[in-house]
């Protein structure tokens, strides 16, 4: 009795076995019915075979026996890769892109003989470019959640085949930053930058992000890894300036920008910079110092000729204001404070000049008429005058 209960036991064992090695068999067999199926333009047969070699293979891969083995997990990825390329399977297998892709993975896992790599690595390629073009299009229609899990879908095929889709980052971190989702691009931008993909232009739009959600702290750490990998980049040291300016920080800001203006002394943009943090430190001496050797740089700079001219306007309004308070009877101190304070003005004129020439622009004709009218120039008053009223 004890060798006939043995023998049956083995045989229970042994058919345990081939059951689920029938169940690869099954679902290998289905595959190929629904290839067959789709080639004959008959969808709704396919996606019957399809479901049944996934439910198969399914069951396969939770068998000791069967799960140890590279077909099993590469049938896997090829059933799932063609049910996530059915578009109406994609509500009862909204996860199919992702099983196929650690199927195969777990495939070449297993596969250490390396027989089937080269096929299931054309495979994830193949699943990468589906994944990448339709995260494209779901840009281009403004879908940009979906963009972004199509994009993020990429960079894990691609992390199954040992390479890093910073392109898919980058494009992740623009979708995100379209649709207004801050983390999600925050993420993406310094992922693609720390690759060195796009790295400026994302190191900046962190910092920019990080400033208007203002974490001020965060946003100059950003900006001081960025400027460390891109110190020549104007972009980025414009971005660590607005920081500073927008937490109020422009003691911590003058020494950098010194810094800089000295390391570049013939770039007009951080002559700039340091002119506006000394105008905002209330240093109006060493700020016109700085405009003007940002102009002496370059003559054609529109920031530093028109914050130029709106420094020496401002001094100038601010005299006529003091003058304005004399006594009546103190003529001549009046007519002194009034004749200095035109002198200021008169250097603000061609700096506006400048500026409207560089950049026409209405506001500065505004201040143009109103300088012209305090310095009691007519000619010019009239013809500022006459080109606002064509406007």
């Amino acid at each position: 009795m004890r060798k006939l209960l043995f023998s049956t036991i083995l045989l229970l064992c042994a058919g345990i076995v081939y059951g689920q090695g029938a169940k690869v068999n099954t679902a290998y067999a289905n595959f190929t019915n629904a290839t067959a199926e789709l080639s004959k333009n008959n969808l709704e047969d396919a996606v019957a075979n399809l479901k049944e070699a996934a439910e198969a293979i399914d069951i396969a891969i939770t068998n000791e026996k069967t799960m140890a083995k590279a077909k099993t997990w590469r049938y896997r990825g090829n059933i799932y890769a063609m049910i996530a390329g059915i578009e109406t399977m994609n509500a009862d297998y909204p996860n199919a892109i992702n099983i196929a892709t650690e199927s195969y993975a777990k495939s070449n896992e297993l596969d250490t003989k390396k027989s089937y790599e080269k096929e299931v690595n054309i495979a994830l390629m193949g699943l990468h470019d589906t994944e990448f073009n339709s995260g494209n299009i779901a840009f281009g229609e403004e879908k940009f959640e979906e963009a972004i899990h199509h994009y993020d879908n990429s960079k894990d095929i691609f992390e199954a085949l040992n390479l890093v889709d910073s392109v898919a980052y980058f494009n992740a971190g623009l979708a995100a930053d379209n649709g207004k989702l801050t983390e999600a691009a925050l993420e993406n931008y310094l992922a693609a930058a720390r690759m060195d993909y796009q790295g400026p232009y994302c190191y900046n739009r962190s910092v920019v992000l990080l400033k208007d959600q203002e974490k001020y702290d965060e946003a100059l750490e950003i900006s001081k890894e960025g400027r460390a990998k891109y110190p020549e980049d104007k972009e980025l040291i414009t971005a660590q300036l607005n920081v500073y300016l927008a937490a109020d920080m422009f003691e911590e800001a003058e020494k950098e920008m010194e810094d800089a203006a000295a390391d570049k002394p013939e770039d007009p943009s951080m002559w700039f910079a340091l002119a506006v943090v000394k105008d905002n430190l209330d240093k109006p001496e060493e700020a016109e110092k700085a405009y003007l050797s940002s102009l002496e740089a370059d003559p054609d700079y529109f920031n530093s000729n028109m914050n130029l001219a709106i420094l020496y306007f401002s001094k100038a309004s601010k005299m006529i204001e003091v003058a304005n308070e004399i006594p009546a009877k103190e003529i001549d101190r009046y007519n002194n404070a009034i004749g200095e304070a035109k002198e200021v003005l008169k250097n603000a004129v061609p700096y506006f000049e400048k500026a409207y020439e560089i950049k026409p622009d209405r506001n500065i004709l505004i201040d143009l008429k109103e300088a012209y009218g305090q310095l009691g120039d007519t000619e010019n008053y009239k013809r500022v005058k006459d080109l606002l009223d064509s406007e």
